[in-house]
Parts: structure tokens; C-alpha cells; sequence
């Protein structure tokens, strides 16, 4: 260790220097106290925000959040809506400035229907104390016409970090909030809403600090009234929903009537009639089901939509509600969603988002932006093996669903990237007019006449492990038309009709081998091509064994 010895004579001159430093510093530090005291703000803050959600009868919000502090100068900030009035108000202290700007810089994330308000304030004795108000639409969703079940939830909630929070949400009389299902969703956890709330009022003021970003979702029960219903109709489309989502209902069955003749020109069929409503989840899947199609006695029902996706991005509702008119379409072609499911998913889901995104709605790039994240992340590749798709049942769901239907989405999609997009599909739809798709095999087959050429070494590749009666194709058509061109109101001529069908079908079906299926469609196409034949001298032979035993009878009686 070196230590340096000081001269007496300096020590004076040093201890002058250190005193001066010192005064000027204490100075510097009196007139940028109010800068200190900005910086330190967070630290040592007794700030907080008060949410009250106060709802009425039709569901909407009137949404009060009060910010109070103690600090004799400071900053913060607060979501506010972007695409709804709102006011602000000081009720004590006086507000210096404020700037509304982009939540990003604040939260490390885009708010696409929020931006920031920071503001700076001076205080008075008693304090700071602001309120910002806004009315939210569609807090609270029902639909007392299918069930008494409902969801509150609310909007996104932002603030300075460091902050306390409280919240309260009141419902009115005819409603009855469960308390265990009303939890603060926040970036670390669940919330439970604290224990003196009740069927009116929900309480939470027991919100860790460092949560400063959240949403507040509680389930109620609404009284068994006689709902206010309102019929929509738009060509084969009617939409059947309570009043007050009029507008809603209204967005999408124009929707519908507006790609009508391009889902047509795709799948070469019409509709006959599509009924459509809006339907409320489980307190548990709020957002995780857009929407579903009835599947039952063995024909599709009406569609649902999911109404919490009335409040997302323009695209959202509409990819919702096109993926569920879609499958209406796949039932018509032939498509059995029972057998093919996988392809029924991901035809809805990539011509629902490439029709939705060709018509402009802004929410698409953002639905495609998180398909692709989700294919990278699952490292969809042409060799990614996905035979887990083939096992996907209405009844049973091999894997996550995300996972299901990111895998169908990529094989739909890599298809159309590969082989023609729309046009492709619509070529498919055409060839395979009349075909009852059910298997893995057939659908490749068709699939592969579409791109002129094998598409089973792709689809192996994929895991699904088809024998490739591509080679075939020629025989396979020459088989298919002949077959249909035997008379079909022919009693006799059914049954050989029927065995050539069965070979047909052993073949495309995926049930034979490669060694046998060119030996079975050359035994189909022998007997469609000679079915008269085939059937007169089978009756004929029939005929003369009858006779002859009828004469062997005879003969024995008589002796």
C-alpha cells in the first residue's frame, strides 16, 4: 500500500478547497432540488391510483380514475383511451403541463387503443389530486337470450411504476358478480379481489406496487328477463341477437354478404341458409375460442361468435367470423370434419386471414405477425413431423390447441404458397366436386392433382405416412369416370357397381398397399367397363343354376 504524505503547509490550502466544494455543492443542491426531487419521485412516493368502474344495465362503464400524491412537485402518467373522449380534471394543486403520447416509450409495449398521459403538477397543502373519466362500451358482455351468464372486462389499466392502485367495480341491481371469479390480471399473477366485496361491489386494494399493468375480469349472473331481440337478414344470412349489439350483429352479416360470391367462385357451391349469434365463454377460455360451429347428427349448426371480440382490433371479428362461415363451405364440398378436421381448421384459418387481409382491415397484420411468431417458435419446417395432425378429432385433441391449428394454418398456407394461393384451393375444390373427403390418402390425391403433381413425399415428409396412388392418377380417373358413367337408376347393374366402388376406394382411401392398388384398380375398371356383360352373364348362370336344380327336384319326385 503507497500512502501520501500531505506538507503542513498545504493542508490549510487543501482544507480551503474542500470547504469551497462543499458550499458550492450544497448550493447546486438548493437550486436543483425540484430536479432531485422529479428524479426521486418514484422512490419515495405516496402516490395512487383510485379506479372506479362504475356499470350500468346495458354493460358499458363509466370509468374514474383519481390520482392523488403528497409530493410538493412531480410527474406521472396514465393509459387513456385513444378512440374515446375523455376529460381530466384537477381537484386539488395545480397541473403544470401534459402531453399525450405513445405508450411504447412508457410500457414497453404497443396500446393499440391507448396512448399515454404524462403530466406534471405542483401541490397544495392537502396534496395533488387529478381525475381522468371516460365512458367504455361493452365492459360487461351478456346475451340473457342464450344464458344468465356474463363477463366484465375491463379496460387496459396503466400507470407509473412504483405507484399504489386500487379498484372498485359496481355493478347495478340486476346483476350479481360472483367474487370467485373476480381476479386483477397483472404481469407477474392473479389477484384475488379482497374478501369484503360482495355481489355489488368488487374491491381490490391489496395490488403488489411493482404492478402497474392490468386488466380486472369478474363473472356475474344476470336476472332471467325477457330479452329485447332484434332479427337481421342479408340475403341466405340472418343474424339473431339482443338489441343493444344491433350494430355488431350488423358489421358482420354485411361482412358475410360482401365475400358471399368469392367464397362461391373458391368452393364452386352455394349455401342454403346461415343463422348466426353471439354467445358469452366460460369465465376460463374468455379469448382463447373466437368462435365454434355446432357439430352434431351429422350436419353443422349455427354459427357462434364469440362477443368479446366485438372490442378487438378492426380484423380480429372479421378473421372470427369468416373462419366460422368457412367451414359451413367445407362441410358442403365434402370435407368431413370428423376424418379431416386438421384441413378443416387450417382452410378456415388461412382464407379467413388472406380474404380479410385483401379487403384492409388493419388488425390482420398483427393476426399473421403472431401466426408466424408462433410458427417460428414450434420451428415449423417442410420436415417439422406433424402426423399428430391426422390423429385431431372433434373428440380428441392430440397436442395444445395453438399448436393444432398454428400446424394446420402452415401446411394450409405452405400449399398455397407453393402451388397458386386462392386459385390453388379453388382448383382443389373443382376437381374433388362430389368426392366425400375422409382421408388423409384421398385429400392428398386431390391435393395433388391441384398442383399437377405428387404431393405424398411432402406430406410424409410431414409424418402423415401415405402410400402415394399419384403414379396412378391417370388409371385412378379413367377408374372414377367410368365407374360413374354406369346407369345409376339400374337395379342389376348396382351391385357391380358397387364392388368396383369398393376396389376404387381400397385404393384412394389409403387402405390397400402400392402392391396392390394397381391389381385392384385394374379389377375396377374390368368390371365398370364390362358391367353389362359382367351382369348378364351373372344372371344368366344365376338363372340356369335355378332352372337346373328346379329340374333335379322334379326329376326326384317323379322317380
Amino acid at each position: 500500500m503507497l500512502m501520501v504524505m500531505v506538507a503542513p503547509s498545504k493542508r490549510y490550502a487543501a482544507l480551503i478547497l474542500l470547504l469551497t466544494l462543499l458550499i458550492i455543492l450544497a448550493a447546486g443542491c438548493y437550486t436543483f432540488a425540484p430536479i432531485i426531487e422529479l428524479s426521486l419521485c418514484s422512490l419515495k412516493s405516496d402516490a395512487v391510483f383510485t379506479y372506479e368502474f362504475r356499470i350500468n344495465d346495458d354493460g358499458n362503464a363509466h370509468v374514474r380514475v383519481v390520482y392523488s400524491s403528497s409530493l410538493r412537485r412531480g410527474v406521472s402518467w396514465i393509459l387513456v383511451p385513444r378512440f374515446i373522449d375523455w376529460v381530466n380534471r384537477t381537484i386539488r394543486g395545480s397541473l403544470i403541463d401534459w402531453t399525450v403520447e405513445e405508450p411504447e416509450k412508457y410500457t414497453g409495449s404497443q396500446y393499440y387503443f391507448y396512448k399515454v398521459l404524462s403530466f406534471s403538477f405542483l401541490s397544495e397543502s392537502a396534496g395533488f389530486e387529478i381525475a381522468i373519466e371516460y365512458d367504455f362500451p361493452l365492459a360487461a358482455i351478456f346475451v340473457e337470450s342464450e344464458s344468465t351468464h356474463g363477463i366484465f372486462y375491463s379496460p387496459q389499466i396503466g400507470f407509473e411504476q412504483g405507484c399504489s392502485f386500487k379498484a372498485i367495480v359496481i355493478f347495478p341491481a340486476r346483476f350479481k358478480a360472483s367474487v370467485n371469479e373476480a381476479v386483477a390480471i397483472g404481469k407477474n399473477g392473479f389477484y384475488r379481489a379482497d374478501k369484503d366485496s360482495n355481489s355489488s361491489h368488487i374491491f381490490f386494494k391489496s395490488i403488489p406496487v411493482g404492478e402497474n399493468l392490468l386488466r380486472i375480469q369478474i363473472g356475474f349472473s344476470i336476472a332471467r328477463d325477457r330479452a329485447n331481440t332484434t332479427i337481421l337478414r342479408n340475403g341466405i344470412f340472418e343474424f339473431i341477437t339482443v338489441t343493444r349489439y344491433k350494430d355488431q350483429a350488423k358489421r358482420i352479416i354485411d361482412l358475410y354478404s360482401s365475400v358471399y360470391d368469392t367464397l362461391i367462385r373458391i368452393f364452386n357451391v352455394t349455401l342454403d341458409s346461415i343463422r348466426v349469434k353471439f354467445f358469452v365463454p366460460d369465465f376460463s377460455t374468455l379469448m382463447s375460442i373466437g368462435g365454434y360451429v355446432p357439430f352434431s347428427g351429422g350436419k353443422l349448426g349455427d354459427i357462434h361468435i364469440n362477443l368479446i371480440f366485438t372490442r378487438y382490433m378492426e380484423g380480429y371479428l372479421e378473421v372470427v367470423a369468416l373462419h366460422e362461415l368457412i367451414h359451413h363451405f367445407l362441410w358442403k364440398v365434402g370435407v368431413s370434419p370428423e376424418k379431416l378436421l386438421w384441413f378443416h381448421e387450417g382452410v378456415a384459418q388461412y382464407l379467413s386471414i388472406e380474404i380479410a387481409e385483401r379487403m384492409g382491415y388493419e388488425g390482420v397484420r398483427a393476426i399473421k405477425r403472431e401466426i408466424t411468431e408462433s410458427i417460428k417458435s414450434l420451428g415449423l419446417t417442410a420436415r417439422s413431423n406433424i402426423r399428430f395432425l391426422a390423429e385431431w378429432t372433434p373428440y380428441f385433441t392430440p397436442r395444445s390447441l395453438n399448436i393444432l391449428y398454428t400446424s394446420a394454418y402452415y401446411v394450409v398456407s405452405e400449399l398455397a404458397k407453393d402451388y397458386g394461393g386462392f386459385e390453388y384451393y379453388a382448383k382443389f375444390f373443382r376437381l374433388a366436386k362430389g368426392v366425400n373427403l375422409e382421408s388423409n390418402t384421398v385429400l392428398c390425391y386431390y391435393l395433388s392433382l391441384a398442383a399437377n403433381r405428387s404431393l405424398f413425399e411432402k406430406f410424409n415428409q410431414w409424418g402423415f405416412n401415405l402410400p402415394d396412388i399419384y403414379t396412378y392418377w391417370p388409371l385412378i380417373i379413367e377408374v372414377k369416370r367410368t365407374i360413374d358413367g354406369i346407369n345409376p337408376v339400374n337395379p342389376f347393374l348396382q351391385p357391380f357397381k358397387k364392388m368396383a366402388e369398393a376396389f376404387y376406394w381400397a385404393v384412394v382411401s389409403g387402405q390397400a398397399s402400392a402392391n396392390e392398388a394397381f391389381m385392384l384398380l385394374s379389377a375396377a375398371l374390368f368390371i365398370a367397363r364390362n358391367v353389362t356383360f359382367i351382369a348378364l352373364l351373372t344372371y344368366s348362370c344365376m338363372l340356369f343354376l335355378t332352372i337346373l336344380l328346379l329340374a333335379l327336384r322334379f326329376k326326384r319326385k317323379a322317380i
